[in-house]
């Protein structure tokens, strides 16, 4: 570990021993930027329990003003954090892009409480995250010897709050789930590390806001079952443990979601079909 992650490694272990105050008022946010720079330390300590840990305790209790919220914002969906080194072979760059995405989600939620994003940015949070999710290949959940990469978890967290907010329209929210859909079909991987969890919460949110009708629900849940010729056997086979895993969670799921029962019987019809 380098001798800056040390010292900060330290500095934060006295700021969480301190419940979580930080003795200089003033330096909140220099801190901040600081734990930015290093969030995607390989030390899963640094990065998960104290990085993400002092941010998510900063950032619901009120530390920050909107300006540096925005800044931090700004930072965490920049070319330095969440798409560092995104198109790379690097297996280690995951872990800055995915605890930066969880960044973004902490700060969507502290605007669904402050409303102080305005519609602008929030459309191109938007963009940002659908690109993020889309072009994301390294979805690996635990790194033994390194801790959570878990980046379509996160990316479906930030997802998550985005898709709560008022300004998205219908539009927005298909865009959604259809980000959603293209991460839960992949055949390259299988998602072991409850996934699939995480994402149908997006889903499930968005059935919530009563945009979307059940007819257009059912025509994105069929849109699942399909057949890729391009796929070898094996891929082919890990895409549709992935698709039956994620259509049972949801399944499950809206069984305690009044008013969702067309789409219920929809999810049966097609887990049989597979």
């Amino acid at each position: 570990m380098k001798l800056e992650e040390n010292i900060l490694k330290e500095s934060l272990r006295n700021i969480k021993n301190n419940n979580y105050l930080f003795q200089d008022d003033d330096n909140y946010f220099i801190l901040s930027l600081e734990m930015l720079e290093n969030i995607g330390s390989l030390d899963s300590e640094l990065r998960d329990e104290l990085i993400y840990g002092v941010l998510y305790h900063w950032i619901s209790r009120g530390v920050f003003n909107s300006n540096e919220l925005n800044e931090l914002l700004n930072i965490s969906l920049g070319s330095s954090n969440i798409i560092h080194k995104l198109r790379d072979k690097d297996e280690d760059a995951v872990f800055k892009r995915a605890f930066s995405v969880l960044i973004v989600a902490l700060i969507l939620n502290e605007h669904r409480k402050e409303n102080f994003l305005s519609d602008e940015v929030l459309f191109e949070v938007k963009d940002r995250l659908i690109e993020y999710m889309i072009n994301e290949e390294d979805v690996r959940g635990y790194v033994k010897g390194k801790g959570w990469a878990h980046s379509a978890a996160h990316t479906a967290d930030a997802l998550n709050e985005l898709a709560q907010c008022d300004c998205l329209n219908k539009e927005d929210l298909l865009d959604i789930l259809n980000t959603i859909k293209a991460k839960v079909c992949i055949g390259y991987y299988v998602y072991v590390d409850e996934e699939s969890e995480r994402m149908v919460t997006v889903v499930e949110n968005i059935i919530g806001r009563k945009i979307i009708s059940n007819i257009e629900m059912v025509n994105w849940l069929r849109s699942f079952i399909f057949k890729n010729k391009d796929l070898d056997y094996m891929d082919r086979f890990h895409l549709k443990v992935n698709v039956k895993e994620f259509l049972r969670s949801l399944y499950f799921r809206l069984l305690e979601n009044n008013g969702s029962n067309f789409i219920i019987e929809e999810i049966r019809k097609i887990l049989n079909k597979l």
